[in-house]
């Protein structure tokens, strides 16, 4: 029984010791020697378990690539090691080309380009001066401004006149459909003139009053339009060439549409009222444009209101005061 007892000892510490990596070769060929004495069986357990097995995978984690393929290949050796040598090579997939990438297709950055207004188009007409004009509410007479300046004192309600001498100084005739834009003076944008009152706008193409030629008298509504005898031009004769017979819009925006020949030129006229809508102390532009395209130059006529009129009372009249909206009664006629 002791004989057992030592014989299992004996086979425990083999076993730890062939367990532990650590253990020398030479250590492990002494005790084999030494349990030759125990029978065939110890010794073919001993032979069994002398090749060390690697049971550690590595997995690499060193590319960014997506899941790489990795393969453990132990590197084979002739002698027992305490530690085995583990090789790690990574398969041809394992690269950053391994998984298609997807290709993004980006389209081009917009780029941003001027209203049609302000685009000058191929043979557009060019505007080389304008005139102002006020008519007279009492008299009903036209007076004209100066060639270029500006109206500055104009105020609601008031009728005028503006005028644009254009030309063209091309090879070829050019055919083009006059139309009156605005801008708030310092705003960057044009609109077109209406032709009724609409809230919000400051100008209207407006019909014009005119003497009644009937026996009673009185006024009437003027034309829509009418043309502009070449004896009656404003702006000069500057740029020379054939002058053509202009046209008066009481009305229409854009106007009728006119063919200017070769080295030809004409004045364009439009009759605007200042609506509600027109802020006291407050500039505004008028152009010109034809057909929607910016003509050549910068001519713009400039109109400007002045102050509010000041509140005069006539006598026995008095300044009144705001005062709250109606109370809403019961059935009785009792104010709640």
């Amino acid at each position: 029984m002791k004989c057992k007892n030592n014989d299992m000892a004996r086979r425990a510490r083999v076993r730890a010791i062939v367990a532990s990596p650590a253990v020398s070769v030479v250590t492990v060929v002494s005790i084999a020697l030494t349990l030759t004495t125990f029978g065939p069986a110890q010794v073919l357990a001993l032979a069994a378990t002398t090749t060390p097995t690697a049971t550690t995978t590595a997995s690499p984690t060193a590319t960014p690539s997506p899941s790489p393929t990795a393969s453990v290949t132990p590197t084979p050796s002739t002698s027992v090691t305490p530690r085995p040598t583990v090789s790690v090579t990574l398969s041809p997939t394992a690269s950053l080309t391994s998984t298609p990438s997807t290709s993004v297709t980006t389209s081009p950055t917009p780029i941003p380009s001027p209203s049609p207004g302000d685009v000058l188009a191929p043979g557009a007409v060019p505007v080389d001066h304008h005139v102002l004009a006020r008519i007279d509410s009492t008299d009903l007479q036209t007076r004209y401004l100066s060639v270029d300046a500006p109206i500055t004192d104009a105020s609601q309600f008031q009728t005028l006149r503006v005028r644009f001498k254009i030309h063209n100084a091309g090879t070829a005739p050019i055919t083009t459909a006059p139309q009156l834009e605005y801008r708030t003076q310092g705003s960057s944008g044009y609109a077109v003139v209406p032709e009724e009152f609409l809230k919000g706008i400051p100008f209207r193409v407006d019909r014009e009053w005119v003497p009644s030629l009937g026996p009673g008298g009185g006024t009437m509504q003027g034309p829509l339009g009418e043309d502009i005898a070449v004896a009656k031009f404003l702006t000069g004769k500057e740029g020379g060439g054939l002058a053509m017979t202009g046209h008066h819009s009481m009305g229409a925006n854009p106007d009728r549409d006119i063919t200017l020949p070769s080295a030809s030129y004409t004045e364009q006229e439009f009759t605007v009222s200042l609506t509600m809508d027109a802020k006291y102390l407050t500039g505004y532009e008028l152009r010109i444009t034809g057909g929607g395209t910016l003509p050549a130059g910068t001519q713009v006529a400039t109109i400007r209101l002045g102050a509010a009129p000041a509140l005069r009372l006539s006598p026995g009249q008095q300044q009144g005061v705001d005062v709250g909206g109606p109370k809403p009664r019961i059935r009785t006629g009792v104010v709640r």
